[in-house]
């Protein structure tokens, strides 16, 4: 069977969109000339747009039970004339499956699921090793030849990198100074350093190295950078809820190092080739930790005597991460003065 046009049903989540570009880059290097169009959720399009790797991007519906049903549904007219070889589901959905099937797309991969996958025709057994999620995808290409790819892609253009200048010239930020980047948010609360510890690591940078800090984060984490920016003694610059993905990106690009949470920022600032210390606690850096072969990142978690990764997202007590001291994040700070 010939393959030239290949379609994508990426995840919802940001991050696991950034991991699935692994597989973009892995696919397009087997197959020079595929034509891929990647299917995802509005909020992480910015992800993969930029990306020379794929050709299209189409979007699909994030919301839930019947009306997400009907509403995936409306997408088969457009999907059939696209006329799909093969298609990929990252992850497992009987509605977004039952689509792919409807589409009359030939060849319909996915992992083995019960009924999430039973409009699948071509059923991969889940890998008997807890993988990377950049791998978990990249395992479902394997029978194409594909080889294993090292690096997730995060694009970004002259627009945003002149962006990210006028940002930090308007604020007073040098070309000569050296600018740290602290994203203290995060979808869960017990993956978030506490406010407190961002705070003292702040003050601490500015005292050693006579850094700028910039706090980063989503629109959700302004109240996290407020509180934050209350408790420093030297005022940093608030980014939070003001840049895009791709502008934040080019903020990252700029810095001497980004300190964040497991979250998609932090993911994103590796991507780029930032320096980027990862935070750590309930959940596997093995598994969703930093993917990039050049190592330009470090993880750093605290031990305890608690079983990790718990993925406990109601953890009354949040010990893994307020175990994590100031003085431990400062140490593995590396800035050429």
């Amino acid at each position: 069977m010939e393959i030239k046009k290949v379609l994508i049903v990426h995840p919802n989540w940001r991050g696991d969109v950034l991991f699935s570009t692994a597989l973009v880059r892995a696919l397009k290097r087997r197959f020079p000339h595929l034509y891929i169009c990647s299917l995802v959720v509005s909020r992480a399009k910015e992800i993969l747009e930029g990306n020379p790797d794929i050709e299209e991007i189409i979007l699909q519906f994030e919301s839930r039970g019947i009306k997400n049903f009907f509403r995936t549904l409306t997408l088969v007219p457009l999907l059939y004339r696209k006329r799909f070889d093969l298609a990929f589901l990252l992850t497992p959905s009987f509605t977004r499956s039952f689509l792919l099937f409807l589409a009359n797309i030939p060849l319909r991969v996915g992992y083995k699921r019960g009924v999430k996958s039973i409009f699948l025709n071509k059923r991969i057994d889940l890998p008997k090793a807890s993988l990377h999620r950049a791998e978990y995808f990249l395992y479902l290409s394997y029978f194409l030849g594909t080889e294993k790819e090292k690096n997730c892609y995060f694009f970004i253009s002259k627009k945003e990198e002149e962006w990210a200048k006028r940002f930090l010239e308007r604020n007073g930020i040098r070309e000569e100074d050296i600018l740290v980047i602290l994203n203290p948010g995060g979808n869960w609360r017990c993956k978030r350093w506490p406010e407190e510890s961002f705070a003292r690591l702040g003050d601490r940078i500015v005292e050693r190295y006579k850094a700028r800090i910039v706090i980063s984060g989503a629109k959700k984490d302004e109240d996290i950078g407020r509180r934050i920016y209350s408790l420093m003694r030297y005022k940093p610059i608030l980014a939070v809820g003001k840049t895009t993905l791709k502008q934040l990106a080019a903020l990252c690009k700029r810095a001497k190092i980004v300190i964040a949470n497991d979250s998609g920022p932090m993911h994103i600032a590796v991507a780029v080739g930032s320096q980027t210390i990862a935070l750590f606690g309930p959940t596997s850096e093995k598994i969703t930790g930093p993917y990039n072969e050049r190592k330009n990142w470090k993880v750093i978690r605290a031990e305890i005597d608690c079983p990790l990764p718990c993925y406990n997202l109601n953890c009354p007590e949040n010990r893994c991460m307020q175990a994590i001291s100031v003085d431990k994040v400062l140490s593995e700070i590396d800035i050429d003065r």
